[in-house]
This record gives structure tokens, sequence and C-alpha cells, in this order.
């Protein structure tokens, strides 16, 4: 079944346009707006780093914006549709009739979580590349930089004035991880509505919703898009509060999944 999926994935076109789509975004921020910035600006080429200019860091950026706005519907239209499909298609009785519903249900989730995760990640990497090729690789501190990390700011400061580069990954991995859940999130949609229009969108609505909660009761560090990135624009970032809210939503997703599989699918 892991070949059977792994063959799904290569041969699914929203991958690679997803992909595209997000790496057009990466180096449209380095070129359009971090080398521009620099350019253009009177201070010393030198406070401008890789750590300090990628994506997820530095100016205030359209692309940044755009990118992190749509990562549930990236993350989604990848493969959370997967299983609607199949029914819609007809494939899934070929499953039936295989006697292999378990490992598929299992694999589905696996690869699903993973592959929006890595369709996220590949740009961020490629933007952080892409910094490092273009700016002088120097290492963050508190006192020299325009845009000084601290508590509220961003999870474990000290670890990126010690470490920025381990700090940076950290925030790719949390995008990879947010990504997923985003994914399951839809997946889990699916056995409960068919338009697979719906589906994909299902986590970016959800998202929003979230957001506008948030926004009105002030807990601004609390919205995803806001402590997804390493240097939020808000103040209150804590790694208890993204901990809760990955964990709330990837626990009740599952939950959904698992029901659906058992109430909505002859097993």
């Amino acid at each position: 079944m892991a070949k059977f999926f792994l063959h799904r994935v290569i041969y699914n076109k929203a991958v690679y346009v997803m992909l595209l789509f997000g790496t057009a975004i990466a180096v449209l921020h380095i070129f359009q707006d971090a080398i521009a910035f620099i350019s253009f600006s009177n201070d010393s080429p030198f406070l401008y780093t890789p750590y300090q200019s990628w994506i997820e860091f530095g100016i205030s950026s359209n692309y940044r914006y755009i990118f992190f706005l749509l990562l549930p519907i990236i993350a989604a239209i990848v493969f959370s549709d997967t299983y609607a499909r199949d029914l819609q298609t007809g494939y899934f009785k070929a499953i039936v009739a295989r006697g292999k519903m378990k490992s598929y249900f299992t694999g589905l989730y696996v690869t699903n979580f993973i592959i929006a995760g890595i369709t996220v990640s590949i740009p961020l990497l490629i933007n952080l590349y892409l910094a490092f090729m273009t700016m002088p690789n120097i290492k963050p501190d508190p006192v020299l930089d325009l845009n000084p990390l601290g508590f509220g700011t961003t999870m474990f400061p000290d670890l990126y004035y010690n470490f920025p580069l381990i700090h940076t990954f950290l925030y790719i991995l949390l995008a990879f991880i947010f990504a997923g859940m985003y994914a399951t999130i839809s997946l889990s949609v699916s056995f409960y509505i068919q338009s697979r229009f719906f589906i994909i969108i299902s986590s970016f609505i959800i998202n929003m919703f979230l957001t506008i909660v948030l926004n009105y009761t002030e807990k601004y560090a609390w919205v995803p898009s806001n402590f997804l990135t390493q240097l939020s624009g808000q103040p209150g970032v804590s790694f208890t509060v993204v901990a809760s809210i990955f964990i709330i939503g990837l626990t009740s997703s599952t939950l959904f999944y698992v029901n659906g599989v058992k109430r909505r699918v002859i097993v």
C-alpha cells in the first residue's frame, strides 16, 4: 500500500502545481521584496542577513501575507480530496474488493499529512536558500539587528541568537506540521461532504473563522498566520499557545476522520 500511495503522489498534478505556486511566491519575495528593499535602503547592506530577510522574517511583504493566508488551501489541495475522488470514480470499490480498506485509510491519513507538509516546506527552504545565496551569512546580534527578536515576538528567542539556523528550521518544521493539520481537517471533512471544492477550502474557512474570532477578542498572537512566521507581527507568542492550537486541531480532525471511517464506510 505504501507503493500505491507513492505512485499516486508522483502522478498527482496538484502536487506539482502547488509546489510551483509556492516556489513562485518564494522566489518573487527574494528578488522583488528582500533584495529590492536592501538596494534602496540607506542602511548598511551588512545589516541585512538571510536570517533577517527570508520570507518568515524581515520587512512586511505581500508575498509573505499571501503565502501564509493561503497555506491551508495549499496544504489541502494536494491530496485531501483523494477519498472523494476515489468514491466518484468508483476506484474505492476496487479497494473494498481487495479487502485493503484498513491499510488504505491508514495510508491515506499519513500520506495526506506528509505530502501537505512537504508541499509547504519546500518553497520555504528554497526561499531560505536564495537568501543565503544573495546576502552575507552574519550571525544575528540582539544589539545590531534592525529587527531584534524578544520574548513574545517569537518562540525561543535565545535559541535564535545562539543557533539561528536551528531556530529557522524549527519554524519550517512548524509550517510543516500545521500544513499537515490543515490537510487532515480537510480530509476528515471528505467523509461528511462530497463536494471536492468545499473539501479543499474547508480548512481555510475554519482558519478564517478562527482568525476573525481571535481578532475580535484581541487574541492576535493566537492567530496561526501570525505565530507561524518567525517574526510575529503581534506580541504575545508562546509555545504553549502554539502547541495547544496544534494539538486541538489535529486531535479533533483525527477523531472526525476515525469517526468518518467507522460510521460512513462499511469496514
